[in-house]
């Protein structure tokens, strides 16, 4: 009994004893191997040791950071050939499985209210969102270096949830991220996420024509159609989002015509998770300074639906409730996004259903006609990841 609990009292010594330690030299080097206890190479800058933990900064720019006790050694060059593994036989491993059939390969670090954390085999943290999950499995296999997708091909996963296609939905843009979206080749959108909650955003339109002298509406950046944003969400249970999006456009100069400013307030619901989701939405639209137009109401209606891997399907709708003589009835759009790790590809069709009215025989006759035409939209995360 008493040589079990030395043993117990003196484990945290010689623990730390076994603990890798940097040396000034590893730190002057521009790049380094860490040789790590599962087979696996990391290459890289070795920045500093904080107590257990080895910061490294890769060649992207990126910082990893390892835990001392999985690294057995630290060259200077290329090793020549791959390291047995620290032990032989069989090892256990944990398998993540993501709703969307992504499987992260790893040993589970903790998890809180909005994030799961697990390293990876080559000492990486990874990063996910509880409400992904699907299923853990744990799995006995020989050790051997293995990619971070076990299962066939690259699977990534759909980044751009803060948006549909023309409006949003109750998801926030990741912190510390801008992201930027190109519809058209005209229509530039920047949204930035300020924290897990609020986001704000600016959409330009530099679509430039022959101004009018007498047009005395005010200029704004290269006299362009540009648009002002704010966002602000907040989850409700794993399943469940409501925000608040905000727009103003302020008073433009047009290429005929000015353009007046408008003021909106949208009220967003997101049912589902980040790739599988249904939002429902109902704007208040107001026109200040032009007594004409007064106020438009309407109700937002989209899907998001990851149905592989790497393609996620969109539907965004927008029906307009109170039109004054004519005007735009409904804006209908469906799309395919193909997943990348940082950008995403948007391809589909958008319909305009307009309503007009024609003078005949002393009273207005109504009529509808509907425009269709191809969306496509190129999406970009500015960030590390």
């Amino acid at each position: 009994m008493k040589t079990v609990l030395l043993a117990l009292l003196l484990s945290p010594t010689i623990l730390l004893a076994q603990l890798i330690k940097i040396t000034p030299a590893d730190t002057q080097r521009k790049q380094s191997y860490l040789i790590m206890r599962d087979g696996t190479t990391m290459r890289g800058h070795v920045v500093r040791q904080d107590s257990s933990i080895i910061t490294v900064r890769k060649s992207n720019g990126d910082m990893s950071f390892v835990e001392a006790d999985q690294v057995i050694s630290i060259l200077a060059n290329r090793p020549t050939e791959a390291p047995e593994p620290a032990s032989s036989g069989e090892a256990p491993y944990t398998v993540f499985v993501l709703k969307d059939g992504t499987q992260l390969k790893g040993k589970f670090v903790r998890r809180d209210s909005t994030m799961i954390t697990v390293r990876k085999s080559n000492g990486q943290l990874t990063y996910f969102e509880p409400e992904l999950l699907s299923r853990v499995d744990s799995v006995q296999i020989q050790t051997e270096p293995t990619p971070l997708l076990v299962s066939g091909g690259r699977s990534f996963p759909n980044r751009f949830s803060p948006w549909l296609l023309t409006g949003q939905t109750a998801y926030n843009a990741e912190k510390g991220r801008l992201y930027y979206r190109n519809t058209f080749l005209f229509l530039n959108e920047f949204q930035y996420g300020i924290s897990r909650n609020l986001s704000v955003g600016v959409n330009v339109n530099p679509f430039f024509g022959t101004i009018k002298p007498d047009n005395s509406a005010r200029e704004t950046v290269l006299g362009a159609t540009i648009r002002f944003n704010g966002k602000l969400t907040f989850p409700v249970g794993e399943q469940f989002r409501v925000g608040v999006n905000a727009i103003y456009q302020p008073r433009q100069k047009g290429y005929f015509y000015k353009i007046d400013q408008q003021l909106a307030f949208r009220g967003l619901m997101s049912f589902g998770n980040s790739q599988r989701n249904a939002t429902l939405g109902y704007g208040l639209q107001f026109y200040p300074g032009n007594t004409l137009n007064g106020k438009t109401t309407y109700i937002v209606a989209g899907v998001m639906h990851k149905i592989s891997p790497n393609l996620t399907f969109l539907s965004d709708n927008t029906f307009y409730l109170n039109l004054y003589q004519g005007g735009t009835n409904a804006e209908l759009s469906v799309a395919l996004r193909l997943n990348r790790n940082r950008h995403a590809f948007d391809i589909g069709a958008l319909g305009i259903v307009q309503s007009y009215y024609s003078y005949s025989f002393s009273y207005y006759q109504p009529h509808t006609r509907t425009y269709v035409s191809p969306y496509i939209a190129y999406n970009l995360i500015i960030g590390h990841s």
